[in-house]
């Protein structure tokens, strides 16, 4: 079923506040935009598979805070990447695990960016990120 503009309205009003105390607009929900993203990708083999892509044309960096869980182990980690148009360089920090549960890489698919993973399981491993991206 199609949502009416007015719903969208409703909902957008019902997720936002304001903080009179603090002078500061607060949220419910998670806040998609042009630079910044929220997601998810559970996965159940140790194949590659890209996390997020996003335009190279667009965006030169991109920050992203990874977590990941696979029944009770966990794997966090900052990864910064940055690109020339035709070759992406990457780097991993601050991991905290209590396994490694992935690896990651990078590169350039077409118009794209990649952030790859490979997961180090068959069983189901539940990756989430919050991405920034900088402008070209």
């Amino acid at each position: 079923m199609a949502k009416t503009n007015s719903f969208k309205i409703a909902e957008l009003i019902r997720a936002i506040s304001y903080d009179v105390d603090n002078d500061v607009i607060v949220t419910a929900k998670i806040v998609n935009s042009k630079t910044s993203k929220a997601g998810s990708l559970t996965t159940t083999a140790t194949t590659e598979v890209a996390l997020d892509t996003f335009a190279h044309a667009s965006f030169r960096a991109a920050r992203y805070v990874i977590a990941m869980k696979e029944g009770s182990d966990y794997h966090s980690t900052e990864v910064v990447l940055v690109h020339d148009g035709s070759a992406v360089t990457l780097t991993a920090y601050g991991t905290l695990k209590s396994s490694t549960l992935a690896t990651f890489d990078a590169d350039i698919n077409g118009a794209n960016v990649e952030l790859k993973i490979t997961p180090s399981s068959t069983s189901s491993t539940v990756t989430k990120f919050d991405r920034t991206l900088i402008e070209a």
